[in-house]
């Protein structure tokens, strides 16, 4: 059984995620930079994420407001599937 703890930074980075998406819902906008941790999937982690911030973000918006949530990812790249297997 392989055990680890979540350093600061991985819940400094989904925690910003978070309270970014609160802040949008408050204010109508806002931009984290601290993100980007979106490649890990649900069972278990890719790249250098261990969590996927975007997609805990967006359950978490759901189950707080029971609704659709958008996500514009900025990176280079398309959404990895981890985060479309979260939140499907």
């Amino acid at each position: 059984m392989l055990i680890f703890i979540y350093s600061p930074r991985v819940r400094y980075e989904v925690g910003g995620t978070l309270l970014s998406s609160q802040v949008a819902l408050e204010t109508g906008l806002c931009c984290s930079t601290a993100g980007g941790t979106h490649h890990a999937a649900g069972a278990h982690g890719s790249g250098y994420c261990l969590l996927n911030d975007l997609a805990v973000a967006a359950r978490w918006n759901q189950s707080r407001r029971g609704r659709r949530v958008a996500v514009v990812d900025l990176d280079v790249h398309q959404v990895c599937a981890g985060f479309v297997e979260i939140v499907e």
